[in-house]
């Protein structure tokens, strides 16, 4: 192995599998914010590909917010919580390992808000047509032909509240979900079995009762939370 620390990229497409190292190697503490990223030359040749590659590469990262390019200067390393945007949640789901347990918290307070929120706003600016969404599907709770019912209940609220950018961060978490299975679904298991009731929320969106909508979400969406804070807890 070179003295880079990067083996050579087997599989395609080549410059998703540099991007995916450099970005793995970030994210995991292998390259620590502050430190200067081997030079183009270094990386193509650990790789195994052209310097076009590792150049392309080293582009999305600075894009995405990982590495600051100087030109004709050296790549450094960024502090990716100050610089990066709501697809780090996705680029996190993508590592390997368990996750961190301060990130499964942040994107279970950060879904909580997102919730909240929406149903507020789904309450005073859904269409009677998505309320009327909203309300049928909470009859697929329980039903084993929809497993993905509480999923598709949120988006239904996230779509009534005609917000983009709470769409786009409902995309990150539930890819993060996704990829810690093992992690998120007991944690998600009260919400989907529709332990405290989907019903009377979707009721009071309908209803466009903004104050009642908002603590509804909130406490359903609080189980989650409160399950993991119990499962992280250090055992006495």
């Amino acid at each position: 192995m070179s003295h880079s620390g990067f083996g050579p990229v087997a599989r395609q497409p080549v410059t998703q599998e540099v991007f995916a190292e450099l970005r793995d190697a970030i994210l995991t503490g292998r390259l620590a914010p502050g430190d200067i990223v081997p030079p183009e030359r270094e990386l193509a040749m650990s790789f195994g590909v052209n310097r076009y590659t590792v150049r392309e590469a080293l582009q999305r990262l600075q894009h995405a917010g990982f590495v600051r390019i100087v030109p004709g200067g050296r790549t450094t390393v960024r502090d990716v919580r100050a610089t990066a945007g709501l697809d780090l949640l996705a680029h996190l789901a993508d590592v390997a390992g368990e996750p961190d347990p301060s990130i499964v918290r942040d994107g279970l307070e950060m879904r909580r808000s997102i919730g909240r929120e929406a149903a507020r706003l789904a309450a005073t600016r859904g269409t009677a047509e998505s309320h009327a969404r909203i309300i049928a599907r909470c009859v697929d709770y329980g039903d084993d032909a929809h497993p993905d019912a509480d999923r598709c209940f949120w988006r239904e609220i996230v779509e009534s509240s005609d917000n983009f950018a709470f769409r786009l961060a409902l995309n990150s978490l539930e890819r993060a979900i996704d990829s810690w299975p093992d992690s998120m679904d007991p944690v998600l298991a009260a919400d989907r079995a529709d332990l405290l009731p989907h019903a009377p929320l979707a009721e009071a969106i309908a209803a466009r009762d903004v104050d009642r909508a908002p603590a509804l979400a909130d406490a359903i969406l609080s189980q989650a939370v409160d399950t993991w804070t119990a499962l992280a807890a250090p055992a006495d």
